[in-house]
C-alpha cells in the first residue's frame, strides 16, 4: 500500500472547520514513519485541535512522507512531536530532507519557526535547544491553540518580536530568551477522555480506536519520569470513556486503552462490566498496555481474554522486597504471586514481565531474587522475562544517581540469560550500550548539543555516540 493509499484508507471521527485565507500553515511532523506516527494518540489528538481551528492549517508529516501539500516556501510553522530521547535523529533527518537549517541560530528570516513538544522536551529540553525557535513545555491541549492565536496576530512581525509574544505565554520555552528553570509546566486536566481522532489499517495499532483513560501515575516510582511531569495524576470520567467504546466499537475492530496505570482509574471495573456487555453483540478486541500486580481482578482479566488478549503485562521492577522498597514500587512478593494465579485461573495463557536492574546498591542476591521470583511465576506457563538497565531522567528523585558500570550490568545480564534459559523463560534485554548513551542524552545540558548532532553526522552508531561525548 503506498502513502497516497493509505491516507484514503483512514477512518476520520471529527470535522475539520472551514480555514480562514490567511491562516497559519503548518507542517504537523511526528519523528517516525506513517505506521508509528499514526499509532499515536497524543499527536493525532493535537493535530485535530490544530485542524478544528480556522486559524490553523495543519499537514501531517513523517519521516516517509513524499510529498506535502502546504509548500514549504508558504509555511508559518514546523512543529515536532519528541516522546523518546533518539528522537531527535528522526527530526534531523526531516529538517535535512527538505533543506531545512537544523541549528536555529542559523535561520534567516525566510525559514518557518521551529516548535517542539513531548514528554521528552517537558523534562528536559536542554540538550535539544539548538534545534528550536520555541518549545511546549506540559500538556499541549491548551497552549497549542494560544501559540496559533499569538501568531496569527503577529503574522507581520519579525521573527525576533513573534518570539518575544511567544516567551509571554505560560508553558512556552524560548531558548534565546529564557532559562528553562523559569518556565512553568502547563497541566491539562479534564474529566473527558482523549481517544483516536484518525485512525488507519497497516499501522502500528491497526484499526484499533485508541482511549486514554487515566493520565500519570499516583504511586511514584523514584525512576519514573511520567509520573513525576503528569502531575497531578488525573483519570477520564466513566461517561466519556462510554461514549469512546461506543465509537470505537462500531468503527473499528479494536479498542486499546491508555494511560501509565489504566487499572488506576477508579471506573475501571465498571468500564469492564460495560465491555463485557458489549461483547456479547459485537466481535472486538481489548488490549492494555501493562498491569499492575495490586489492581489485578478477576474481573478485569476476564474482560480481557473475552475480548482476544491472550498475555499481559506486569511490571514488577525489581526481583527482591529491599530493592522494590528502595525504588518506592510499593508491591509485595505476595501480591505479585496472587495476581498471577488470578491471571492464569481467569484464562491468561502466559505473562510477560518488566523489571530494571542496575539501581544503585543492588547486589547479586537482588538479581537472584529476579530468577527466582520469575520462576515462581512461570507456573508451567508461557512467560518472557523483559529487561532494561535503569537510565536517570530529570524530575525524578534519581536524576542524579549515576548509571552502574557496563560491565558490571553485561555479567548480570549474562546471569539472567544463563538461568533464563535453564528454567524455560524467554529473556529479551534492553541494550546496555545504548541505554547508556540514553542516559548521557536524558540528564545532558546545553552542552551536548553539539555532540548529538556530531553523532548524527557520524551515522549515530554506539561507537559515533560514545566517540563524541568522549571528545566533549
Amino acid at each position: 500500500m503506498n502513502f497516497q493509499q493509505q491516507i484514503n484508507d483512514e477512518k476520520y471521527f471529527y470535522s475539520s472547520c472551514k480555514k480562514n485565507s490567511d491562516a497559519i500553515n503548518i507542517w504537523f511532523c511526528f519523528p517516525a514513519d506513517y505506521s508509528i506516527g499514526m499509532s499515536s494518540l497524543g499527536y493525532l489528538h493535537l493535530f485535530s485541535l490544530l485542524d478544528q481551528n480556522p486559524l490553523a492549517n495543519p499537514e501531517r508529516i513523517f519521516t516517509d512522507t513524499e510529498k506535502t501539500i502546504i509548500s514549504k516556501q508558504n509555511l508559518d510553522l514546523i512543529s515536532f512531536s519528541f516522546s523518546f530521547e533518539f528522537d531527535f535523529l528522526a527530526i534531523y533527518k526531516i529538517l535535512e530532507k527538505n533543506n531545512i537549517e537544523i541549528f536555529s541560530d542559523k535561520r534567516d528570516e525566510n525559514t518557518p519557526l521551529i516548535m517542539g513538544g513531548g514528554a521528552v522536551l517537558t523534562a528536559n529540553p536542554e540538550p535539544f535547544y539548538s534545534i528550536f525557535d520555541f518549545i511546549m513545555i506540559g500538556d499541549g491541549e491548551e497552549l497549542i491553540n494560544e501559540v496559533i492565536e499569538v501568531l496569527y496576530e503577529s503574522k507581520n512581525l519579525s521573527k525576533k518580536q513573534k518570539l518575544e509574544k511567544l516567551s509571554e505565554i505560560e508553558g512556552i520555552y524560548v531558548p534565546s530568551i529564557q532559562q528553562f528553570k523559569d518556565i512553568k509546566r502547563r497541566t491539562y486536566i479534564n474529566d473527558n477522555c482523549i481517544s483516536s481522532p484518525v485512525v488507519a489499517s497497516n499501522t502500528a495499532f491497526s484499526d484499533t480506536f485508541l482511549i486514554e483513560i487515566t493520565r500519570g501515575c499516583p504511586y511514584k516510582c523514584n525512576f519514573c519520569m511520567t509520573s513525576h511531569i503528569n502531575n497531578p495524576c488525573h483519570y477520564s470520567s466513566f461517561d466519556s470513556i462510554k461514549n469512546a467504546i461506543d465509537i470505537g466499537v462500531e468503527n473499528c475492530s479494536a479498542i486499546g486503552l491508555l494511560g501509565a496505570l489504566v487499572p488506576a482509574n477508579p471506573c475501571f471495573e465498571d468500564l469492564c462490566e460495560y465491555i463485557l456487555e458489549k461483547r456479547e453483540n459485537s466481535e472486538f478486541k481489548v488490549s492494555i498496555g501493562s498491569l499492575r500486580a495490586d489492581f489485578i481482578t478477576p474481573l478485569n482479566i476476564k474482560m480481557l481474554t473475552t475480548c482476544g488478549q491472550k498475555t499481559a503485562t506486569i511490571a514488577i521492577e525489581a526481583g527482591s522486597q529491599r530493592m522494590r522498597d528502595f525504588i518506592n514500587k510499593k508491591l509485595t512478593e505476595e501480591q505479585i504471586l496472587s495476581a498471577v494465579h488470578t491471571c492464569y485461573e481467569n484464562g491468561l495463557e502466559g505473562l510477560k514481565l518488566y523489571a530494571m536492574i542496575g539501581f544503585q546498591n543492588e547486589a547479586q542476591e537482588d538479581i537472584e531474587a529476579l530468577i527466582t521470583l520469575s520462576k515462581k511465576i512461570k507456573q508451567n506457563k508461557k512467560l518472557i522475562l523483559s529487561v532494561n538497565s535503569f537510565v536517570p531522567k530529570k524530575f525524578t528523585p534519581f536524576e542524579n544517581v549515576p548509571m552502574e558500570n557496563s560491565k558490571t550490568l553485561e555479567k548480570k545480564i549474562s546471569y539472567l540469560k544463563k538461568e533464563c534459559h535453564k528454567a524455560g523463560i524467554a529473556f529479551r534485554p534492553s541494550s546496555i550500550a545504548w541505554n547508556e548513551i540514553q542516559g548521557k542524552i536524558s540528564t545532558g545540558t546545553r552542552e551536548i548539543s553539539n555532540c548529538l548532532y556530531d553523532a548524527y553526522a557520524g551515522g549515530a552508531t554506539i561507537g559515533t555516540f560514545r566517540k563524541v561525548f568522549r571528545n566533549k
